[in-house]
């Protein structure tokens, strides 16, 4: 009846995506508390997708779906939900504008040239070429947590320079080691720890 694969391989993914939708609602609202735990959680979903993925038997067509589905979620996920937070809390006219756009290309770029070598020589090296768009699901959620524990106005006025360093590490051509289960096991204790003081801080 309908196009595409409805897998359950494919539920995490589409739940990302729809975690991030979500996020934005919040981020329009200026609700900053909650649209922040909706964008570790669609974080958390990445994270792990493929593993979950894997888990299940998938015919060549399924498995090619569900890479484009994985990168094209990372647009809402990791581009158009950071847009919409620059947007909504640090809008300053042009400068912003051409902040955004330098956010928008740097990481479409990323995903483009990941998506060339995905099959190539990055995906069995230990390293990547340049910051994956992934990491901005920590990134943003973290300082946020960071500046409200400094000062409430801070993570405003940082964040157009925070999302020109993300920009530029996007396209950096340096190799960045990939984690290994240690890493993703503090990623995971962080995104914890994140999410468990913005509920205590909505609690309060």
């Amino acid at each position: 009846m309908f196009i595409g694969e409805y897998k359950l391989s494919n539920l995490l993914s589409y739940l990302g995506a729809a975690l991030s939708v979500v996020s934005m609602t919040y981020v329009w609202s200026y609700d900053l508390d909650l649209a922040m735990i909706f964008f570790i959680l669609a974080g958390l979903c990445d994270l792990f997708d493929g593993r979950f993925a894997r888990l299940f038997k998938r015919s060549v067509a399924e498995q090619a779906f569900g890479i484009e589905l994985d990168s094209l979620c990372d647009m809402i996920n990791f581009v158009a939900l950071p847009l919409v937070l620059l947007i909504q809390v640090a809008y300053q006219g042009w400068l912003t504008q051409v902040i955004a756009i330098l956010y928008a290309l740097a990481a479409i770029t990323r995903l483009a040239y990941f998506n060339r070598n995905a099959k190539g020589a990055e995906e069995r090296a230990p390293y990547f070429i340049g910051l994956p768009v992934t990491y901005s699901a920590l990134v943003f959620p973290v300082w946020y947590v960071i500046c409200s524990i400094i000062h409430q106005d801070l993570f405003g006025l940082s964040l157009p320079y925070l999302v020109v360093l993300l920009s530029l590490a996007f396209v950096w051509n340096r190799q960045i080691p990939k984690p290994d289960k240690k890493a993703y096991q503090i990623f995971l204790i962080l995104a914890l720890l994140t999410t468990a003081y913005l509920l205590v801080k909505l609690l309060w």
